[in-house]
């Protein structure tokens, strides 16, 4: 899809240089935060501890009663790889519950018989235990749950350019905070957990890697580095920059339309910007929206009808509502109909065609491979619109579809 030279991208702009490419912002979300995961030794190592958690668990009835037994609010989640929702829920059963589900390791290493899951409890009790691994889920924790937010939040149908333009920037300036401030806050919780749980606050001792030096070898060793300090250089700063690095090259196209249409977001508030600020922001949009001797606006004549359209509004009017008003105007500015009309086709995310080719996949399994075309489309009908099926009388809907399929004939 977003081939510059292969893909549908490249193919659009082909026929027509005007368009505009804008990829779906819940799903580079995602694939931020698999930036981040795979950015760290540490940090895959991590989520295969969680992956371990839950594996234990769910693969015997008597574990899985054991784990609701000690744990009543939350249960052990697993992550997808494409879903990075399920990535949050599945720490924050663990961050919530850790005192319980060490409770469950604890009870299942005493009683089992086997001693294979003997050995898996005592290593994941020890993993969960140490501090480095409390500390891991704090940090994860806060990050996951900003980026879901803001993920929900995108994928509004209401949402517009304006107001995920403004979301993704506070996202990115939480981030900045993060790093500055994240690790000690992180610290701070991570040793009262610690404390609950009775477990130090002290980081794993590293066995100090010796190099072999050559005979012409003169250069002093780097200097040794405690910890903590190896902690949060390799692991906490660099996913963290990795995420600020992936939100400024992932979203750098939103970035762009913000820049080209920022000023018409809030049409009302352009009766405060200087007139040769106006008319720059005009000629600029102009050009981004001219191809050879085509263009779909006029810079100038945009101009001159922003100047009276702005007085003729509220100060809280958005784009959408600006539109409303221009249809009661009887054509008298088309440019700011046009621009207006781009501005809000362009979509912020595409979730909702993706959950359709979700929900097609789990209708058509392998248990019903011989599915016809027809049930298919009815089945996925029924499944994407869910707030129209829910609001659907079945026993009414039954008792027609009975009549008709019905093989006896009142005569």
């Amino acid at each position: 899809m977003t081939g510059q030279y292969q893909g549908v991208q490249s193919r659009i702009l082909q026929l027509n240089s005007r368009a505009f490419f804008m990829p779906c912002a819940s799903h580079k979300l995602n694939l931020l935060l698999r930036d981040i995961a795979k950015s760290s030794v540490k940090a895959m190592t991590f989520f295969g501890t969680i992956e371990r958690i839950y594996t234990i668990f769910s693969a015997s009835t008597s574990r899985w009663a054991i784990l609701n037994k000690h744990c009543h609010i939350m249960t052990v989640k697993k992550w997808s790889e494409t879903r990075w929702e399920s990535r949050l829920e599945s720490v924050k059963a663990i961050r919530y519950q850790m005192p319980e589900i060490l409770n469950a390791f604890e009870e299942i290493s005493n009683t089992s018989s086997d001693s294979l899951i003997r050995s898996e409890c005592k290593s994941l009790e020890n993993e969960i235990g140490s501090y480095e691994f409390i500390l891991s889920i704090i940090i994860w924790y806060d990050i996951l749950v900003e980026v879901n937010t803001i993920s929900k939040s995108l994928q509004s149908p209401n949402m517009d350019l304006d107001i995920s333009a403004s979301m993704l920037n506070g996202l990115l300036s939480f981030l900045n905070d993060y790093r500055n401030t994240g690790f000690k806050s992180a610290k701070t919780t991570a040793k009262d957990l610690a404390k609950a749980i009775g477990v130090s606050a002290d980081f794993k001792k590293i066995r100090i890697r010796t190099k072999k030096k050559m005979f012409s070898y003169e250069t002093q060793d780097e200097p040794s580095k405690n910890e903590e300090t190896i902690f949060y250089q390799d692991y906490f700063l660099t996913i963290v920059d990795q995420a600020i690095v992936s939100m400024n090259m992932r979203f750098s196209q939103l970035e762009s339309f913000n820049n080209n249409f920022g000023f018409l977001y809030r049409i009302s508030k352009i009766k405060f910007m200087e007139k040769e600020e106006l008319r720059k922001c005009c000629h600029d949009l102009q050009n981004g929206l001219t191809d050879g001797e085509l263009k779909d606006i006029d810079g100038y004549e945009l101009y001159e009808e922003l100047l009276i359209f702005c007085t003729i509004i509220s100060e809280e009017t958005t784009a959408f509502q600006a539109l409303s008003v221009l249809k009661k105007c009887c054509g008298s500015f088309p440019n700011i109909s046009i621009v207006l009309r781009i501005i809000l086709s362009i979509p912020v995310t595409s979730a909702g065609p993706e959950r359709s080719f979700s929900k097609l996949k789990i209708i058509k399994n392998y248990l019903r491979s011989t599915l016809s075309q027809c049930k298919l489309t009815s089945l996925a009908t029924l499944s994407i619109e869910q707030q129209i099926t829910d609001s659907l009388d079945f026993s009414e809907l039954i008792a027609i579809f009975a009549a008709a399929k019905a093989r006896k004939k009142q005569f």
